[in-house]
C-alpha cells in the first residue's frame, strides 16, 4: 500500500486536472450560488446513503463474505432504504424495482459477451501452453534490453488482463510475465506493480475495455468512443509504471530528498501533459504548444536517478515548462487588463 501510494495520488491528480481543463474548454462554469443546496438539509435527507457502502465493506472485511455476496447485501440495503425511507417524499414502487432489474439485465449483456470472448483467448493460451512460454520468449526477443521488454510486457499484460477481475489478472500475470521482468534485474515490487497496472489497463483499452463498455451502457454513449476517452483521461497509468521501474523513488523506496523531488516533478508533469492532451489552459493551445507541454511534462516525470543524464533532461523540461507557463500567463494578464 505504501509503495503504491504516490502512483495512486498522481493518477487521481491527473484525472482531476483533466476534468477541470475539459470543463474550462467546454465553457462549464460554477453554477449560481442560489442553486447550490445547503449542506445541512442535504445530509439530513440522505443520512442513510452511506449505509450500503458500510454494509459492503463490513461484509467483505469483517464477515469475510465473497464480493458477490457482499454486493448483494449492499444492494438489498439500497432496495430496502428506497422502499421504506425513500428520498424527497418519493419511494420506490414495485414497478420501479422491476424496471431497475430489467435495466440491469440489459446492461450486463454486453459484459457477458465481452467476458466470453476474453475467456476464449485465455483458454487458448492455457491449453496451447503458449502462455507459459512467454517468459522465455519475451527475454529472448528483447535480447535482454529493458525498454523493448517493458513494451512487450505491457502489451501482453493488457491482452491477458482483458475481461478478468483484478485478482485473476494479477495471479495470471504474476505467473507468466513478472518472472521475465525480474529476470533482467527489475526490482520485485516494481515488476509486480508494473504488471498489475497494465493488467488493469485492459479495463479501458480497446477492443475489450470492459470498464469503458460498462460506463457506456450506463450513460447510453458509444462504447468505443468512451474507451478512447477513458484512455485519454487515464494516460498517466500508461506512463507511470515505466517511471517507477526506472527508479524506485516513486514507490517510496530511496533517499527522502529524491522521493520528494521526483514526486514534485511528477505532480507538475500531470498538469503539463494534461494541458497538452486536452489542448486548453487559459485559452485553446496550438498544436506545437500542446506537443511542447507533453514533452516537457514527460521530461519531468522521469525520476532523477533513472539513468545518467536524467537530471539534465528534467532541467530541460523544467525550462521549457517555465517558458510555456510564462507565455500563457502573460496572455492571461493581457486579457484581464483589456477586459
Amino acid at each position: 500500500v505504501i509503495a503504491a501510494l504516490i502512483p495512486a495520488i498522481l493518477y487521481y491528480v491527473a484525472l482531476f486536472i483533466q476534468a477541470d481543463l475539459e470543463a474550462a474548454r467546454s465553457g462549464i462554469t460554477r453554477i449560481e450560488e442560489s442553486r447550490i443546496p445547503k449542506a445541512g438539509p442535504v445530509l439530513k435527507q440522505g443520512w442513510y446513503f452511506p449505509l450500503p457502502f458500510a454494509v459492503l465493506i463490513y461484509a467483505l472485511f469483517w464477515l469475510n463474505r465473497s464480493a458477490e455476496t457482499s454486493a448483494l447485501m449492499a444492494a438489498a440495503v439500497v432496495t430496502i432504504s428506497g422502499v421504506v425511507i425513500g428520498y424527497q417524499g418519493k419511494r420506490l414502487s414495485f414497478k420501479d424495482l422491476l424496471m431497475a432489474m430489467r435495466g440491469t439485465g440489459l446492461g450486463v449483456l454486453d459484459i457477458f459477451m465481452i467476458g466470453a470472448a476474453a475467456g476464449i483467448v485465455i483458454g487458448v493460451l492455457n491449453i496451447s501452453g503458449l502462455g507459459f512460454a512467454l517468459t522465455l520468449a519475451m527475454v529472448q526477443i528483447a535480447g535482454g534490453h529493458l525498454i523493448p521488454l517493458l513494451m512487450m510486457a505491457a502489451v501482453v499484460c493488457i491482452i491477458l488482463g482483458m475481461g478478468m477481475p483484478t485478482i485473476g489478472v494479477y495471479v495470471l500475470l504474476a505467473t507468466l510475465v513478472a518472472p521475465a521482468l525480474i529476470e533482467v534485474g527489475i526490482n520485485d515490487m516494481a515488476a509486480h506493480l508494473f504488471i498489475l497496472y497494465f493488467g488493469m489497463m485492459s479495463m479501458i483499452t480497446p477492443p475489450v475495455a470492459i470498464g469503458a463498455f460498462t460506463a457506456a451502457t450506463l450513460t447510453g454513449s458509444d462504447p468505443m468512443k468512451t474507451a478512447v476517452a477513458a484512455m485519454r483521461f487515464g494516460w498517466l497509468a500508461f506512463v507511470i509504471p515505466f517511471a517507477f521501474v526506472a527508479s524506485p523513488t516513486l514507490l517510496m523506496n530511496g533517499d527522502p530528498f529524491f522521493i520528494l523531488a521526483d514526486f514534485a516533478g511528477a505532480l507538475m508533469a500531470c498538469w503539463l501533459v494534461s494541458i497538452g492532451i486536452i489542448g486548453f489552459w487559459v485559452r485553446p493551445v496550438a498544436v506545437w504548444m500542446r506537443i511542447a507541454f507533453v514533452v516537457s511534462g514527460l521530461s519531468l516525470i522521469l525520476p532523477l536517478g533513472a539513468f545518467i543524464g536524467a537530471i539534465e533532461i528534467n532541467i530541460a523540461g523544467l525550462i521549457v515548462a517555465v517558458i510555456l507557463i510564462w507565455s500563457e500567463s502573460k496572455y492571461r494578464k493581457g486579457q484581464l487588463a483589456g477586459g
